[in-house]
C-alpha cells in the first residue's frame, strides 16, 4: 500500500512537472504579447535618438567652423608688418609697466624698514648693529639686493648689499661712516620732504660698488622728525634680467647719451649706442597723445637674427625721465599671433569646450535618463517585484522600449498569477486526496488554513512568510500519503508499532516536498508540527524557538480544529475546554507566547458571541 501510494504522489508531482515544462515552452503569441494592442498601438517616433545626438553636434561644428574662419582671417591674411609692430608696442607697454612694478616694490620695501619698530631710533644714534639686527630679516624676506641707510647728514649707517655672481645668495655689511650720499639728489629730496609727503625718489646712480638703481625714502620718528634716509637698490643688470622675464623682450637701458647701461641680450653685438637725433625724437614724442602707436623704433641686425626695437623713456613712478629703455623682438618670417588674436583664440577654445561640456551633459541626461529608470525597473523585476511601471518620458525609441517592458510585465504579472493558482489547485488537489482516503479529517485542512491565516493577520506576520505558512498549512497532513490505510484508517487506538509507523509521516512529507523549490519552505510545517516546545515532540525532538514559527503557530491551531471537530474514538469538546486544554499545554507542548495570542484571539472572536460553534 506504501507502495501505491508513493507512485500515486510520484505520478502527480510528474504531471505538474509536465505541466510548468509545457508553460515554459509555448511560444509567445499564447502568452498574447504580440496580440495586444498596447503593444502593436506604438506612436510613431517623432524625434529619433539619431536626431537628438546629430543635431548639437551639427551646431557645434558650425560654430567651430566659425570661429576657424575668424582665426584664418585674423591669423593667416592679417598683414605681417601690422602685427609685428602691434607686437612690438605691446612689449614696449609692458616694459614700462613691469619698470613701474619693480620700482613699487622697492618702495614697499623702504616702508616696510621706516616702519619697522626702533629703526628711527638706531639711525639716529647711528647704531648699525641695531639696524641691521631689526631689518636682516625683512631683507631676506624680501629678497632685496641692496639697502642704505643714510643718516641726516648723508653719511652712510649702514649698507647691506647682496654679493652679485655667485651660486648662493649671500650679503655684505659696509658701515664707513662716509658721507659720499650727501650728494645724491634723490638723497637730497628725501631729507628736505615734509611731514605727510610719503613721496619716494628713484635714479639710476653709478657708484663703487657698481650701477644700480635705487629708490629713497626718509625714516621718521614717532613725532615725525626724519632721523634719515633708506634706500633700496637694484642692480641694473638684475633689472634688465628682471624685465627679460616680465616681458619676453629683449631690454636695454641707455643714459640720456645713448650709451647701453645694461641689456638682457646674451652677447654684445646687438648693444649698439642711439643716435642723438633718435634720441630726441623719443623725449620729444613722450608728451604727444600719438606716442602711444607712434613710438620711436629701430632695427638692430646681430650675427644670427634681426630685431626691432621700440624705444622710450626710462620713466620713475614720479614722471622723472632718469634714462632710455628699449624693448626687442625678434624678426620671425613665421606668424605669431598678437595678444587680442591670443586672447580670442583662447576665448573661442574655451567656450567651445565649455558649450561641448554643457550639450554633452544635458544630451547625456536626456538619454539616460528614462534608460535608468528602465534599469531599476529591471532590477526590481529581477528581485520579484512585477508590480513596476515604467513612465513613458518621450517619444522615440526608448518610449517605444518603456511600452514594451510594460507588456511583459503586465504578461509575466497574469503568466505567474496563473501558474501560482494552478500550483495551488494542484496542492488542494492532493489534499482533496487525503481527505478522500481518510474520511474522518473531511474539511480539516481548509479549517485549519482559515484559522492559520487569520492569527498570522494578528500576529502581523509579513505576506511572503503568510504564503509559506497558507501552502504549509494545506500541506500539513500530506505525508499521511505514504501511512498504510490498515494505519491511517483504523477504527481504534493504534499499537505502539503502528504509532511509530504513523509518526513516519512528517519525514514523508518533507521527502516529498523539499526537492520542490516552490514547496521548500513551506515544508517546514508538515515536518515540524508535531515538534512540542519541550522538545519530546517528533520526529526530531526539536525545543522551544529552534521549531520553526510556522510550525509552531500550526501546532497550536491543528490542536484547536482537532478538539473541536468529532473524530471516531471521541467527541468533540466546547470552545471553551478546548481553550484550556491548550492553555494547559502552554510551556510544554505549545509556544506561551503564541498560546497568548492565540488564547486571545479565541475569546474575542469564539467565546465573545461573535461566533456561534
Amino acid at each position: 500500500m506504501i507502495r501505491l501510494h508513493g507512485y500515486f504522489v510520484e505520478n502527480l508531482m510528474v504531471r505538474c512537472s509536465m505541466k510548468r515544462s509545457r508553460w515554459m515552452g509555448v511560444p509567445m503569441n499564447y502568452l498574447g504579447v504580440v496580440d495586444s494592442p498596447q503593444f502593436r498601438a506604438t506612436e510613431k517616433i517623432k524625434w529619433p535618438i539619431r536626431l537628438k545626438i546629430t543635431l548639437p553636434f551639427l551646431f557645434l561644428a558650425l560654430a567651430v567652423a566659425t570661429g576657424v574662419t575668424i582665426l584664418f582671417w585674423r591669423i593667416v591674411l592679417e598683414n605681417v608688418d601690422e602685427r609685428f609692430n602691434n607686437q612690438l608696442y605691446e612689449a614696449g607697454r609692458l616694459t614700462a609697466d613691469a619698470i613701474a612694478s619693480i620700482e613699487s616694490n622697492q618702495a614697499e620695501s623702504i616702508r616696510l624698514f621706516a616702519n619697522t619698530a626702533g629703526v628711527a631710533e638706531a639711525l639716529r644714534s647711528k647704531d648699525a648693529e641695531e639696524v641691521r639686527r631689526l631689518v636682516m630679516g625683512a631683507v631676506v624676506n624680501n629678497q632685496v639686493q641692496a639697502v642704505e641707510f643714510i643718516d641726516t647728514s648723508g653719511a652712510l649707517v649702514l649698507a647691506i648689499r647682496q654679493r652679485q655672481n655667485t651660486e648662493t645668495i649671500s650679503y655684505e655689511y659696509v658701515q664707513d661712516g662716509l658721507p659720499v650720499f650727501a650728494a645724491w639728489p634723490i638723497v637730497q629730496k628725501a631729507l628736505e620732504s615734509q611731514p605727510g609727503d610719503f613721496q619716494k625718489y628713484a635714479s639710476f646712480v653709478q657708484t663703487d660698488w657698481g650701477s644700480y638703481f635705487y629708490v629713497a625714502g626718509p625714516v621718521r620718528n614717532s613725532a615725525q622728525e626724519i632721523t634719515g634716509v633708506t634706500l633700496v637698490g637694484l642692480p641694473v643688470s638684475a633689472l634688465a634680467r628682471m624685465l627679460r622675464e616680465a616681458t619676453l623682450a629683449q631690454v636695454t637701458l641707455y643714459d640720456f647719451e645713448g650709451q647701453p647701461i645694461s641689456t638682457s641680450f646674451p652677447t654684445t653685438g646687438y648693444t649698439q649706442p642711439l643716435d642723438r637725433s633718435l634720441i630726441d625724437e623719443i623725449l620729444t614724442k613722450q608728451d604727444i597723445s600719438s606716442f602711444r602707436r607712434d613710438a620711436s623704433s629701430r632695427d638692430i641686425s646681430g650675427k644670427d637674427l634681426d630685431y626691432g626695437e621700440i624705444l622710450g623713456p626710462w620713466e620713475t613712478n614720479n614722471g622723472e625721465d632718469i634714462g632710455l629703455v628699449g624693448s626687442a623682438l625678434v624678426k620671425n618670417v613665421l606668424i605669431t599671433a598678437t595678444l587680442p588674436s591670443r586672447i580670442l583664440t583662447i576665448s573661442l577654445v574655451f567656450l567651445t569646450v565649455l558649450l561641448i561640456i554643457l550639450i554633452g551633459f544635458n544630451l547625456s541626461t536626456v538619454i539616460t535618463r528614462p534608460l535608468v529608470h528602465l534599469m531599476k525597473a529591471t532590477q526590481s523585476v529581477a528581485s520579484g517585484d512585477l508590480e513596476v511601471h515604467v513612465a513613458k518620458e518621450s517619444n522615440d525609441e526608448i518610449a517605444v522600449l518603456a511600452d514594451s517592458f510594460n507588456v511583459m510585465i503586465q504578461n509575466l504579472t497574469q503568466t505567474h498569477q496563473e501558474m501560482v493558482s494552478n500550483y495551488d489547485s494542484t496542492l488542494e488537489g492532493w489534499v482533496k486526496i487525503l481527505e478522500i482516503r481518510d474520511k474522518e479529517t473531511s474539511g480539516h485542512s481548509q479549517r485549519v488554513v482559515e484559522l492559520t491565516m487569520a492569527i498570522a493577520d494578528v500576529m502581523g506576520i509579513p505576506e511572503d512568510r503568510k504564503v509559506t505558512l497558507h501552502r504549509g498549512a494545506l500541506l500539513h497532513d500530506i505525508g499521511k500519503l505514504g501511512i498504510p490505510d490498515s494505519i491511517l484508517l483504523k477504527n481504534g487506538p493504534l499499537t505502539p508499532e503502528e504509532m511509530k509507523i504513523m509518526r513516519k509521516h512528517p519525514a514523508y512529507a518533507y521527502e516529498m516536498l523539499r526537492n520542490i523549490p516552490y514547496l521548500a519552505q513551506a515544508s517546514v510545517i508538515p515536518f515540524c508540527h508535531h515538534e512540542w516546545w519541550n522538545g519530546n515532540g517528533y520526529p526530531r525532538q526539536l525545543i522551544g524557538e529552534s521549531i520553526p514559527l510556522e510550525a509552531r503557530v500550526f501546532a497550536i491551531v491543528d490542536a484547536w480544529d482537532a478538539l473541536t471537530t468529532d473524530r471516531p474514538y471521541r467527541k468533540r469538546v466546547t470552545p471553551g475546554e478546548a481553550l484550556d486544554v491548550i492553555i494547559g499545554e502552554s510551556g510544554r507542548q505549545f509556544d506561551p507566547r503564541l498560546v497568548e495570542i492565540f488564547a486571545h484571539y479565541i475569546e474575542t472572536n469564539f467565546l465573545g458571541g461573535k461566533v456561534t460553534i
